[in-house]
């Protein structure tokens, strides 16, 4: 934008030989006398690119012509960014854009824009092949419009809502690296805020108690047992667990600084996390004593294979975690069943209902065990569930009043949900359960574990009950000396 006229307020640009008033997007909302010490009286409207088209921010200054100069400099950096010669989008598939991507990637993308991890590449270009490729790979850049998007979004053939979102943003990222360079704005970005928000159902569903915990580890081989606990006490990710060694742990403290990675089915390590930075975690006497009970030499890693080797990230899912899911997920609901009784919650945003074990189940198990001469105590142990010819006695777990099964679908990542869970419960504040996340900014945190600081509202609540009522006290008897 050229300044041109500026004593008449007016702006001419050669490039579009259009006019602006330079005064139309700037105000004074204030009389500058009445302003207090933080107060701005002049504030200037100005257009920011979105989507393919724009949209308009404020901001505020203290003079006049500090909001001209900003209004005039905003104007010109939209009119450059909306300077792409549009013929390029023509003669540029997505396919096209996709390679070209990810080579910039392996070049300069990643923490510090010193290239992608492997992994990460890896995982792009599955989304790519998976969600993007079949609707876009041979699609020119020019056919990327709204109405486009909108149809692929609103009526595209996804998997499950999670494939469709991680597919979503990842075309939003694609389109993101086309807009300047090929295309003017982004007509993918509008669509993210109409993504179904699961990350904190997901956490929810996948968080277990440490009751599930214990009965998760029970049904597992002896090998994977105590594997289970250590990652819910721990919260680490699965790449940071196989990458530990005996060094790493440091009194009662866990120092997490590396992390593994699976490429192309090769295993490789990096002194890298995936949040960027290293962290120490303390540990509980249990996670302490699991961590000792395997630990070698400080150069060996803390937890292998069965027969050696590095930890795969595959078996420990197939091999391990899913037999024992198998049986744990569905226990009370065995239970009951074989008792002829049914207690289950109806949990909406879980989609399914979950079998409780509360007063009906107890005094079943009551029942059964004084029929049987067995010891009457409404608890589901292992001698109850083998005289119910229930094959499950096999594995060393109770079932009480308050149990409850969960999903079937349980992964590895819901160790880190069910840890914070943990952690938020014994009173951790948001600092503190980002370092167990493992997150590099505590609004990522806040973000996935909100609803966990919520339910602790109403304890807060009370606590500032007692205060007030502490402090009330403490002056009535001062009045009364």
């Amino acid at each position: 934008m050229i300044a041109c006229g500026e004593l008449f307020g007016v702006y001419f640009d050669w490039r579009t030989e259009t006019c602006r008033l330079a005064d139309m997007s700037v105000k004074k909302v204030k009389e500058p006398k009445e302003c207090g010490p933080r107060e701005l009286p002049y504030e200037c409207l100005y257009p920011v690119p979105d989507g393919g088209g724009r949209s308009y921010k404020r901001k505020k200054f203290r003079t006049r012509r500090e909001a001209e100069d900003f209004d005039r400099k905003a104007h010109e950096a939209f009119e450059d960014h909306n300077a792409v010669d549009k013929s390029k989008a023509e003669k540029v598939t997505v396919g096209q854009l996709h390679r070209e991507h990810m080579d910039y990637l392996k070049k300069s993308g990643g923490r510090g824009n010193t290239g992608a991890a492997e992994n990460s590449l890896e995982s792009y270009e599955k989304i790519y092949r998976k969600t993007i490729e079949p609707r876009w790979g041979s699609a020119p850049l020019s056919t990327v419009t709204s109405a486009a998007v909108r149809d692929w979004v609103e009526r595209g053939e996804f998997v499950s809502q999670g494939r469709k979102a991680t597919g979503v943003k990842q075309f939003n990222r694609l389109i993101g690296y086309a807009d300047g360079r090929y295309m003017n704005g982004n007509p993918v970005k509008p669509f993210l805020k109409d993504l179904p928000k699961s990350e904190t159902a997901d956490v929810e569903r996948h968080a277990l108690t440490m009751r599930q915990v214990l009965r998760l580890s029970a049904c597992a081989s002896e090998f994977y047992s105590d594997l289970f606990v250590f990652l819910a006490l721990t919260g680490l990710r699965f790449g940071e667990l196989a990458a530990l060694r005996g060094r790493d742990v440091s009194g009662n403290k866990l120092n997490v600084r590396r992390t593994q990675r699976t490429v192309n089915n090769r295993i490789t390590y990096a002194n890298v996390t995936k949040g960027g930075e290293r962290r120490s975690i303390p540990l509980t006497q249990l996670a302490l004593d699991i961590a000792e009970s395997r630990r070698r030499g400080r150069d060996d890693h803390l937890f292998t294979a069965p027969k050696g080797g590095d930890l795969s990230n595959q078996n420990f899912n197939n091999r391990g975690l899913k037999s024992a899911v198998g049986v744990a997920a569905s226990a009370v609901e065995r239970l009951q069943d074989a008792l002829i009784v049914t207690e289950y919650l109806t949990v909406a945003k879980y989609e399914g209902d979950f079998h409780v074990y509360e007063s009906e189940t107890a005094k079943a198990v009551e029942d059964f065990q004084r029929e049987n001469d067995l010891p009457v105590s409404g608890a589901a142990d292992p001698g109850t569930r083998k005289a119910l010819g229930l094959d499950d006695h096999e594995h060393d777990y109770t079932l009480e009043r308050g149990d409850s099964d969960f999903v079937e679908d349980f992964t590895p990542h819901g160790f880190r949900h069910t840890c914070v869970s943990l952690v938020v419960g014994a009173g951790a504040n948001v600092k503190s359960a980002q370092r167990f996340a493992g997150h590099s900014k505590a609004s990522t945190t806040l973000d996935t574990y909100s609803h966990l600081f919520d339910e602790d509202l109403e304890g807060v609540a009370d606590t500032l009950g007692k205060l007030v009522e502490e402090a009330r006290d403490t002056a009535t008897r001062e009045l009364e000396r």
